[in-house]
């Protein structure tokens, strides 16, 4: 694996990248146990559906189950735990059965997530026994049920926080969207899940525009404009809030759950978990191409005038747009 592109950011700084991983068919603790024995730490899990792997040489490891209400319902039955002196000794225990039940039932229907703390690029090779145990232990990835939505959340560092280079990285990424749809054979259940929903292409032809040279304000306001949700397949909503984080709560709302950080959150790669060939690092450098486009603004702007010639035409398709990008944006690239 290369890592040279835009590898350091401010001050020198090696740049950071962050993984979720959305799995099924493994509990927590064990889980929490692999992680704790590949990279240290002191497992602290509150319940059978959430807690951390603390202080690893990376930071904190954070797991849950990915589902709100399942979370409201195991609160409830704890707090019902707590007021069980006056039941028949016999059937005190049943409020923690439930709460045992709930978590060992939850996890073949709902997601698990394991959110692991941002990491050096460079290391990204040492996170792939993270996925070597999780398969071997049984782990269920995207294939594992035609039920399963399940996807890997990259969250790569931005190497510049300027809104020149985000419109950038913006613009490659609708440019290729459809392309990296194919390239990471996106499940479809996940494709009508909602979770990971296209970019309009009204939204298209406004940014994808050589004229549109927005300031940070207006970056954000088109976007909400455009995409009053954070289901899309790239979801700029964290690296937005960092930057300006009282247009973004102006915009959305406060009940919006948004949390705060220097990073692109890109959610369209599934979890391959049942895949042998299957890496963190295969997924990485997907990425990367819509980084490597982005740091190149005389290609970036080639590829924008192409794309407006393409759908300004009476008759065109996704698949010619597709055949272009395959022939000047070659998978090895």
């Amino acid at each position: 694996m290369n890592f040279d592109l835009q590898e350091y950011v401010r001050e020198e700084r090696p740049r950071h990248v962050g993984f979720e991983i959305e799995y099924a068919g493994v509990g927590l603790r064990p889980v929490a146990e692999i992680i704790a024995g590949l990279y240290g730490g002191t497992i602290d899990l509150e319940n059978d559906l959430a807690g951390k792997v603390r202080d690893t040489r990376w930071g904190d490891f954070k797991l849950l189950l990915d589902s709100a209400p399942l979370h409201k319902l195991h609160g409830a039955i704890t707090r019902a735990g707590a007021d069980v002196s006056d039941l028949p000794e016999m059937l005190r225990d049943i409020p923690q059965k439930l709460g045992d039940t709930l978590g060992e039932v939850s996890a073949h229907i709902v997601p698990f997530e394991v959110v692991l703390p941002p990491v050096p690029v460079s290391d990204i090779p040492e996170l792939e026994n993270l996925v070597v145990a999780l398969r071997q232990q049984g782990g269920l990835g995207t294939r594992g049920s035609l039920i399963y939505a399940f996807g890997l959340h990259i969250n790569p560092e931005a190497a510049s926080l300027s809104t020149e280079s985000i419109l950038g990285h913006l613009q490659s990424f609708l440019l290729l969207e459809a392309w990296l749809r194919e390239e990471h054979n996106v499940d479809f259940t996940r494709r009508l899940s909602g979770f990971i929903a296209p970019f309009s292409n009204d939204y298209r032809k406004l940014v994808l525009n050589a004229a549109y040279k927005p300031d940070l304000t207006q970056l954000i306001t088109d976007y909400h404009r455009f995409n009053p949700t954070r289901s899309r397949t790239l979801d700029l909503l964290p690296l937005f809030s960092h930057l300006d984080h009282a247009t973004v709560e102006r915009l959305y709302g406060k009940e919006e759950k948004i949390s705060p950080r220097p990073t692109y959150h890109y959610r369209l790669p599934n979890c391959e978990l049942g895949n042998a060939d299957w890496t963190l690092g295969v997924e990485w450098e997907r990425w990367r191409i819509v980084e490597t486009l982005a740091a190149s603004p005389a290609k970036l702007a080639r590829f924008m005038e192409a794309w407006q010639h393409h759908y300004s035409r009476l008759l065109t398709s996704e698949s010619d747009w597709l055949d272009f990008i395959d022939r000047e944006l070659p998978k090895s690239e």
